[in-house]
């Protein structure tokens, strides 16, 4: 497996060169093409899917090979409130979900950053994605035993069929038309990097709940 992850690794590496070229060279074309004319048209076509395709080989380096080199001690009530913030600004989510949060303070955990984040956006996401119309996110963090925390994200979605319920976790299964299937599949392995867990239960036409269990590390206010 590690072989595997290394070669995986690898060749989206090579494949993100070349994405960079084209898209450059695209950029500088358009510099010399009316703006609005059929040429210019397909070209944002061309630029569009360029980022589409970087975005998917970022996911698949990051699901290949996750590494903690960049890890720190963060304050989770802090990474919440800053991702929570982020997505709400995010037009497409912001008419339609109503958010709320039961939080514990001083709860910290030794994580990257940016791979925490990925996590909390990614099921805020996915909770989102599952809600027709309005509907309501509900975060709850709260300390566990033998310096453990639980993380849930509870949505009022359409939930999660039996038939897919075993397959959510897989690498490029995706009941979405526009998905990758790598947004759960890497928070799976995310996790997994810190030696935490990943769970959910799933009610078909009442919503979802995700559970993540991690390990804390003894906050600064209580040093």
């Amino acid at each position: 497996m590690a072989a595997m992850d290394e070669m995986i690794s690898g060749i989206a590496h090579e494949i993100k060169n070349p994405l960079a070229s084209l898209s450059g060279s695209i950029q500088l074309l358009r510099e010399d093409t009316k703006s609005g004319s059929y040429e210019d048209k397909l070209m944002q076509i061309i630029l569009r899917e360029t980022d589409r395709l970087k975005n998917i080989v970022n996911d698949i380096r990051l699901f290949a090979k996750p590494h903690t080199n960049n890890a720190v001690e963060i304050k989770l009530t802090d990474a919440i409130e800053e991702t929570i913030e982020l997505f709400l600004n995010d037009p497409e989510w912001n008419k339609k979900i109503s958010l709320s949060t039961n939080m514990n303070k001083n709860i910290c955990v030794f994580m990257d950053p940016s791979h925490f984040s990925q996590i909390l956006w990614n099921l805020l996401k996915n909770a989102a994605q599952s809600i027709e119309g309005h509907g309501e996110i509900k975060i709850q963090l709260r300390s566990a035993r033998n310096n453990r925390i639980y993380i849930t994200v509870e949505d009022t979605g359409i939930g999660i069929s039996q038939k897919d319920s075993s397959h959510i976790f897989d690498p490029f299964y995706t009941t979405k038309p526009e998905g990758t299937g790598l947004g759960l599949s890497i928070i799976h392995r995310l996790i997994d990097t810190y030696n935490g867990m990943i769970d959910f239960e799933s009610t078909p036409g009442k919503g979802s709940v995700f559970k993540v269990l991690l390990n804390s590390t003894p906050s600064k206010g209580n040093k």
